[in-house]
């Protein structure tokens, strides 16, 4: 599949930028990859994540919003010809096969709950392995910071994906200059909580064990360690 977005300033075409890459910024500073130099965009606005055979639009809290087809959007799968909104600026999204198929707005915002930028490994892990029917309710993870300038703040694991790392959208945040941007994601299953390595040069480790592409199933008490945090993973009686 191959897209791109075409940027217009009222009638008149700026550029027109390819969708190659996992994740595509945009924004009013230069290390943007579509750069805006308009002050009624954000400095880092909104992204682009590729993810399969989905392009998810995700507004990074700006001041003025983020629309598709002029609606006010926080998530948004794209489809091809919709009409993103950033400032006084737009972006058309392209798709030489017409783009992704469109789904009923529920299925589309389970499907952005669920979607991050993973491993191949640890996305066939996640969307093709088989989950064994819980007999129960699903318990209540949390993660609380032993270490570090968060030391003592918790945070419950409520979403079915979780990330971890430095970048803005991160729920649990470990600064570091190894550190990726998602550096681990933990996923919520039926079976429990699973963590699992994305990118950076720091890799995170579950009771001394480095935490690869291949899921780590988390249980009550196991210290998380990324760069020089550690995190107690815990079950909320």
């Amino acid at each position: 599949m191959s897209c791109k977005l075409v940027l217009r300033f009222k009638d008149t075409v700026i550029s027109e930028v390819g969708l190659n890459q996992e994740e595509t910024t945009i924004g009013r500073k230069d290390m943007n990859t579509i750069h805006i130099d308009n002050l009624a965009v954000s400095s880092k606005h909104a992204r682009i994540l590729m993810i399969g055979k989905k392009v998810i639009l995700e507004d990074l809290g700006s001041t003025n919003g983020t629309t598709v087809n002029n609606k006010e959007v926080s998530k948004h799968i794209l489809q091809h010809g919709d009409v993103i909104g950033v400032g006084k600026h737009t972006l058309t999204f392209v798709c030489d096969d017409g783009g992704p198929i469109s789904k009923a707005p529920e299925q589309a915002e389970d499907d952005m709950d669920k979607t991050m930028i993973i491993s191949s490994a640890a996305r066939e892990e996640m969307m093709g392995g088989q989950s064994k029917p819980a007999s129960t309710a699903m318990v209540l993870g949390t993660i609380q910071y032993l270490s570090g300038p968060l030391m003592g703040k918790s945070v419950d694991l409520k979403a079915s994906l979780t990330s971890i790392g430095k970048g803005d959208g991160c729920k649990i945040v470990v600064k570091g200059l190894l550190v990726g941007k998602q550096a681990a994601v933990i996923t919520r299953r039926p079976t429990g909580y699973h963590i699992t390595y994305v990118e950076g040069m720091s890799k995170p480790k579950v009771n001394g064990e480095t935490v690869t592409s291949a899921p780590i199933t988390l249980n009550d008490g196991d210290v998380i360690e990324l760069s020089d945090v550690k995190m107690e993973f815990f079950i909320k009686k």
